[in-house]
């Protein structure tokens, strides 16, 4: 226990750069082609998968660097443990309650 305390992670400071300057690639060849990107999806047929595969890709490279971007500043999500609990016994003899009558008056 007190070993995990004195070691520290390393920083993924360089996959952070690479992804970051990928994304900002990504996102610029976008916006700086707008005409042509726009005449090429607006095809039809089998053009149309490709603003879904652009924006996988996108979001792919961006997420990669958020992540190790928030790695870098030191923030993790948390791990809980999972708790296994007994199973309990369950009694398939139970009674059903029964209806209570009612009256119902009619005018």
């Amino acid at each position: 226990m007190a070993q995990q305390y004195g070691h520290l992670k390393k920083k993924p400071v360089g996959k952070m750069m690479v992804y970051g300057v990928l994304s900002a690639a990504l996102y610029a060849a976008v916006f700086s082609n707008q005409s042509a990107i726009t005449a090429l999806f607006t095809r039809g047929a089998w053009y149309a998968a490709l603003p879904i595969a652009t924006a996988f890709a996108i979001s792919f490279v961006h997420g990669g660097f958020t992540n190790y971007f928030w790695s870098v500043l030191g923030i993790e999500a948390t791990k809980k443990s999972l708790r296994i609990r007994p199973e309990e016994k369950r009694s398939y003899d139970r009674e059903r309650p029964q209806p209570q009558p009612r009256l119902r008056a009619r005018l």
